[in-house]
């Protein structure tokens, strides 16, 4: 959504394929173009579109490519190889995230250029991609908008009350946030290691889990939720 909105702001066309969703009228609301095709399906029978993408792309002549997404990534990348090397648009991917490192993820290092959203990606793809040429590489950090997230926000006292009445624990700690989906990626141990180090250390900490439980691993939600005990740091970390 982002990249299609400074992409349209910046002047340029912005066509967005994919299988539909509740953000597609915010997206062509904000300039882009939404083309309805499920390539992200995970089944062999989702390659049946290869050869209607790379007419699409014969007759939409883009400048650039752009894959996010591993299994659409591989139906674009076979539609894209079969075009005449002169009649090709630039393919960039983007590593998004630490994927498992598979012949099915290296697609994502296959582009001409490939963006790494942190250095700890770029890392990531040097060390289990060395095959990738890493002078395609390049580091461009996800971020947030600082309208939208302003350093020095402040909710109303009334927002305050309300939040230390439903968590009377968090009232007069510092409190340290770890937003996102309980799976083992998201760093939830490091963050109880580093709750446990600064209490130990006398700080007024306490550590937010914020995220919803993935119903594919309830084991690991279960295994944060028993160490949080076995540490002692129910009082700590919630």
């Amino acid at each position: 959504m982002e990249i299609a909105r400074g992409l349209v702001k910046a002047g340029h066309e912005s066509v967005v394929i994919s299988a539909g969703g509740g953000m597609t009228l915010k997206l062509e609301k904000e300039g882009s173009r939404h083309v309805l095709w499920d390539l992200g399906k995970k089944s062999p029978l989702t390659f049946r579109h290869v050869r209607a993408l790379r007419r699409w792309l014969v007759s939409e002549k883009p400048d650039i490519l752009h894959l996010r997404s591993r299994m659409p990534a591989w139906v674009c990348w076979f539609a894209w190889k079969g075009l005449p090397v002169d009649n090709r648009p630039h393919l960039v991917t983007t590593v998004h995230g630490l994927y498992s490192v598979s012949s099915y993820s290296s697609i994502m290092c296959r582009g001409e250029r490939v963006i790494a959203v942190s250095d700890t990606v770029r890392e990531y793809i040097r060390c289990n991609y060395p095959g990738t040429d890493m002078g395609k590489v390049r580091v461009i950090p996800r971020g947030i908008d600082p309208e939208e997230f302003p350093p020095q926000y402040r909710p109303s006292e009334e927002w305050l009350t309300q939040w230390y009445r439903q968590y009377p624990q968090l009232a007069e700690r510092m409190v340290l946030t770890l937003p996102g989906r309980l799976t083992r990626l998201k760093g939830h141990h490091d963050f109880i290691d580093l709750i446990k180090q600064l209490s130990q250390q006398g700080e007024p900490v306490c550590g937010l889990i914020v995220g919803g439980e993935d119903p594919k691993r309830k084991a690991y939600a279960a295994e944060i939720r028993e160490r949080i005990e076995r540490e002692q740091l129910s009082d700590r970390v919630f």
